[in-house]
């Protein structure tokens, strides 16, 4: 086996049990199930996944588990925090409290107060007000029901500077090496984390062409997955790379609260027009943030 096909493999081996974690972060995890997961043994599988990841599977679940805790806070205020850390896979309120304070620094109620409005801006360099929401913004936002997809995509744990344009680049080269891209395909996105809580290089993303339905991979470089048809909102970003944490608060915060929509359990997307990656060298971007959603 050459070095980058062992190397390949590592990194595939250490995918599969972060979303065996995803799927499962609800769940008690154990490191025997998890290294069962990814074909190592248990010692083995513990220094592996913290020199890949940079956190002990631990630690990386409890981050995990704490970020989407606090995602839910801030877009499901109708649910108490009981009901968001039984979610969450917390056993009681107060364990979750105590584990919230300890990580974010800050009780689960006060952060909801103090981030309702901004918690996708939590980590930008430069905090800045948000503009005011318009009614002409609030009916840009369309509701439609969008089709069921076949995915070829590569996934990056290492978030937006590095992970995401080298997943681009490297599903790209793979799709016209093997001639995947037909005509009309799509180009999409699959941001799991928000980079205003979770840090941003540890953000977990996948870059997604739409493929003929006959071509199918479970192993290697690239994979393909299946995303059933559902319905979405969709609102077209035009602007700036730092003006993005603007579209996202105001889709979470301004459109969806009054919407009578809640957000759905698939994955959100970002919807591209092919030139994209060619064109974003010019720091003008265009294209479809797409929500799921269901009726609240």
């Amino acid at each position: 086996m050459s070095k980058s096909s062992s190397q390949q493999t590592y990194t595939e081996r250490i995918h599969q049990a972060v979303d065996y974690i995803s799927a499962h972060i609800s769940d008690e995890i154990s490191l025997d199930v998890l290294a069962s997961v990814a074909c190592f043994s248990p010692f083995h599988f513990h220094r592996l996944f913290t020199a890949f990841i940079g956190e002990t599977p631990r630690e990386y679940i409890e981050r995990v588990k704490l970020e989407k805790a606090a995602n839910r806070l801030c877009l499901m205020p109708f649910k108490s925090v009981s009901e968001i850390a039984f979610e969450c896979g917390y056993a009681s309120a107060s364990s979750f409290s105590r584990s919230f304070k300890k990580y974010h620094c800050i009780s689960p109620s006060d952060f909801l107060k103090k981030h309702k409005e901004d918690f996708h801006s939590l980590n930008v360099s430069a905090p800045k007000t948000l503009r005011a929401f318009t009614a002409r913004d609030i009916s840009s936002v369309q509701v439609k029901s969008l089709p069921s997809f076949h995915f070829a995509y590569v996934q990056t744990l290492n978030g937006y500077m590095d992970g995401i344009p080298k997943s681009w680049k490297q599903l790209l080269r793979y799709a016209e090496t093997y001639d995947l891209i037909e005509p009309g395909a799509w180009h999409v996105g699959m941001p799991f984390d928000n980079p205003g809580i979770t840090p941003r290089t540890k953000c977990r993303y996948r870059a997604c062409i739409s493929v003929n339905e006959a071509y199918v991979q479970t192993r290697g470089e690239v994979k393909t997955l299946d995303l059933a048809a559902g319905k979405y909102a969709v609102y077209c970003f035009k602007g700036k790379v730092e003006d993005i944490s603007d579209a996202y608060a105001f889709m979470y915060g301004g459109w969806l609260p009054q919407s009578g929509y809640m957000p759905d359990e698939k994955p959100l997307l970002e919807i591209y027009p092919p030139e994209l990656h060619t064109e974003c060298h010019t720091g003008l971007l265009e294209y479809e943030i797409a929500l799921p959603v269901i009726p609240l």
